[in-house]
């Protein structure tokens, strides 16, 4: 994405306090860019006992996997304080650019600067398995339904691909 570099993988390893009997589980998921599908995918999850879990705690068992949403971890691993996702410097001002709008684009309205904007937020919140329409209305802090039309008038520009169906992001 312009203005946005990050690894083509990334490793992630996070304690987790879930089960019943108060133990821990740890997790460890690597996460690989994926050129094709233009987002970071996981590669390989793996679920284990906290080593720290007193005895008879921390086991991994089918209610802590249930628990476990691999897409939320995903994202955690992208989008966090300190991400391994940074914005490159932007000399000549291009536009969009990075993941953060310029100041008033909302004001704008939905105009094809503002729509290119979208689409590229759109795009960011795909790649780091975010809801792409969510993405879209908290940068540009729009309201749902303002979002979800700005999503369509990009698409109906041709900013954006068609959707994939109900539910379905498509870029």
């Amino acid at each position: 994405m312009p203005g946005i570099e990050g690894p083509k993988w990334v490793t992630d390893d996070r304690l987790l306090t879930m089960s019943r009997e108060g133990g821990g589980v740890g997790t460890r998921l690597r996460v690989e860019y994926d050129d094709d599908a233009r987002r970071y995918v996981c590669t390989s999850f793996e679920v284990f006992r906290d080593p720290d879990a007193s005895e008879g705690k921390g086991f991994v068992t089918s209610e802590v996997l249930r628990k476990l949403a691999v897409g939320n971890l995903t994202t955690l691993t992208l989008n966090v304080p300190d991400s391994v996702l940074s914005v490159l410097p932007n000399p000549d001002n291009v536009e969009p650019w990075g993941w953060k709008p310029p100041e008033g684009l909302r004001e704008e309205g939905p105009t094809d600067r503002a729509l290119q904007w979208v689409a590229h937020l759109y795009h960011y919140g795909m790649a780091i398995s975010v809801k792409p329409a969510k993405v879209v209305e908290e940068a540009l802090e729009l309201s749902h339904g303002t979002a979800v039309r700005w999503v369509r008038l990009a698409r109906q520009k041709g900013y954006l691909g068609p959707s994939e169906g109900p539910g379905r992001a498509a870029g």
